[in-house]
């Protein structure tokens, strides 16, 4: 094929990958490729189910688990204390991606999840069993990294099993399609265990679910892998004394850059969290905060990055992927939506108390409206990538583009009195259709543009993205809030002490008891002080939202097809795939790669 053939517009010729940068694949690699070579028609099946059971499991505990934590602070008398635990989940939320994505590589898929559902029930039966505040907090810390490497080890299987053709569908159903359930499902069994049995019945029932819900998923990948060892397709190293073995699992999974890795984003954006956040437990006049940064910032990252360089030899985000213009951009695109996202959502459920006289019930279907929409919206992609073998990058820009329009429109409906309830869900509805199409379509395109050795560190690279744009949004909004409101409030009610605004801005629904009547002269005052946050947060939202739009136009397209990933044009059994051809070698110097033949752009 001649070099020209790469050359067309829409080819994706130009994806940034060296052959100098590309290491040898991992032992998680290599399980997983061997056993697709022994799958039977009935072991797959298998799998898609285990997959759908435990996707389930922790999308129902991700609903509910809030609930159960709330309680039992309050049963403890230190529910403020319960914010200092939120902040550190939410810290260790982000960290458990890239510990995991290693340990998925250096150990293999079903050990990833098994040490997942190991931390999933120690932490619920700590937590279950806890007469302290203190052993809460160890409780949930420990689930929350278990929840943390499920999530991401449940899309690296998924990626590994799926082409390209078919893994937005799947990923967007196992991570999002219990939700049409879920939706009314999550309050009624909050409120059945919390009114019944108690909130410790809701760790210790869930503890046990648990492990009928992971198991299969485990046992599936290890038969599988006892198959392919079976057949010579997974050869055992000899001759390896243990502490040779554990030196090479250190270095593979990078235990010493992880650990700095996690010591610097915990310096950095847990004071955004406990300083400015919507569980803040301090302020920023206290001087460990800007401590904290400083030290994470000029100390502990520079020491992440000179290790990383010169000493790892299996780095946690390689500089490979760093050149990778596509994996970069999904980055950028993950990172800023979730900064804009969380601008605008977490003060929702406050202004709408505030400025409504809906039902508690009313406003939980309303704020999660959102992630309604994002699923119908990433499943109806799904489907068109099935079918049609789109690129993605025309479809992207339009769902960010769409995310846009719902922000703007939002500037109109969250800051007008009167405005009709049509356009407050309507921007509900934008903001989730955007962000369905753009989640799935970013997920996948950044896996499709690496090899498979990859797979697991770029995934967990983008989800570390969002991860982080979703605590320095979330620190933002409640920043702004916290300072603008008291002043939004004293302004239009000069006869209140601090006492009064207080208890305004620390519980939103007061102002629907104080003031019952929508239109009273004194419930409209306060629609205009709840408006006026709502644009200091909406205008910084729909600013960054601009920056996720502008960053899609540069990315390098390729069709969704049947392959694994672009970079080795293969499928998910290694084999070549028919209508793929290849340029001589799998990865050039040229940084040449694969052309697909029914690429459509």
């Amino acid at each position: 094929m001649s070099d020209s053939a790469h050359d067309e517009k829409g080819s994706p010729a130009s994806l940034d990958y060296e052959s100098a940068d590309v290491v040898s694949t991992q032992e998680g690699v290599k399980k997983v490729e061997a056993l697709q070579k022994v799958w039977t028609p009935g072991l797959k099946v298998a799998l898609y189910i285990a997959i759908a059971l435990a996707s389930y499991m922790y999308i129902l505990d991700n609903g509910t688990n809030w609930a159960w934590g709330s309680y039992a602070a309050a049963q403890f008398g230190h529910y403020d204390l319960y914010s200092a635990i939120q902040c550190v989940q939410a810290i260790l939320l982000a960290i458990g991606k890239p510990l995991f994505a290693k340990f998925t590589d250096a150990a293999g898929r079903a050990e990833a999840i098994s040490i997942a559902l190991f931390m999933y029930v120690l932490g619920y039966i700590i937590s279950a069993s806890t007469p302290t505040m203190a052993g809460l907090g160890a409780g949930n810390a420990i689930w929350v990294l278990g929840f943390s490497g499920l999530q991401i080890a449940l899309q690296i299987v998924i990626a590994d099993i799926t082409t390209l053709q078919w893994r937005s569908l799947v990923a967007i159903l196992s991570s999002g399609g219990w939700y049409f359930i879920n939706f009314y499902a999550n309050g009624k069994i909050s409120t059945k265990i919390v009114d019944g049995p108690g909130w410790r019945w809701g760790y210790g029932i869930y503890a046990l679910c648990y492990i009928p819900a992971l198991l299969p998923i485990i046992i599936i990948l290890l038969v599988g892998q006892r198959r392919a060892k079976n057949q010579g397709l997974i050869k055992p190293e000899a001759g390896k004394t243990f502490g040779k073995r554990l030196n090479e699992f250190v270095a593979e999974t990078d235990a010493i850059g992880l650990f700095f890795l996690a010591v610097t984003l915990a310096l950095i954006f847990l004071p955004l969290v406990i300083a400015g956040g919507s569980y803040a437990t301090t302020t920023w006049h206290d001087p460990a905060i800007p401590a904290m940064m400083v030290v994470g910032g000029f100390v502990t990252l520079p020491i992440f990055v000179f290790y990383e360089a010169k000493y790892s030899t299996h780095p946690v985000i390689p500089l490979r992927l760093l050149r990778n213009r596509n994996v970069l951009i999904m980055c950028t695109i993950n990172f800023f939506d979730f900064i804009s996202f969380y601008l605008t959502y977490n003060q929702l459920y406050g202004f709408i108390s505030a400025t409504t006289n809906w039902s508690y019930q009313n406003i939980i279907y309303f704020t999660n409206a959102q992630s309604l929409s994002l699923t119908f919206s990433g499943v109806l992609w799904g489907l068109l990538a099935v079918y049609f073998k789109p690129g993605f990058r025309t479809s992207l820009s339009i769902a960010l583009a769409v995310r846009i329009l719902g922000v703007g429109l939002m500037l109109h409906a969250r800051t007008v009195q009167g405005a009709p309830i049509g356009e407050l869900v309507m921007t509900q509805i934008l903001q989730g259709f955007g962000g369905g199409v753009g989640a799935v379509a970013s997920q996948t395109a950044a896996q499709g543009s690496v090899p498979h050795q990859d797979l697991a560190l770029t995934t967990a690279l983008v989800l570390l993205s969002a991860e982080l744009g979703n605590v320095i949004g979330t620190a933002a909004s409640g920043a702004i809030n916290r300072n603008r409101l008291p002043i939004e409030i004293q302004k239009r009610f000069p006869d209140f002490n601090t006492t009064q605004v207080a208890a305004f801005v620390g519980y939103p629904g007061l102002v629907a008891i104080d003031y019952p009547d929508l239109n009273s002269p004194n419930r409209l005052l306060m629609h205009d002080a709840f408006s006026a946050v709502q644009k200091d947060l909406i205008i910084p939202a729909l600013v960054l939202a601009f920056v996720p739009f502008i960053a899609s136009l540069f990315v390098q397209n390729f069709a969704l097809t049947k392959v694994q990933n672009m970079v080795e044009a293969k499928a998910v059994t290694g084999e070549a795939v028919e209508g793929v051809e290849r340029h001589e070698e799998l990865i050039h110097e040229d940084k040449v790669v694969p052309h697909v033949a029914d690429a459509k752009v």
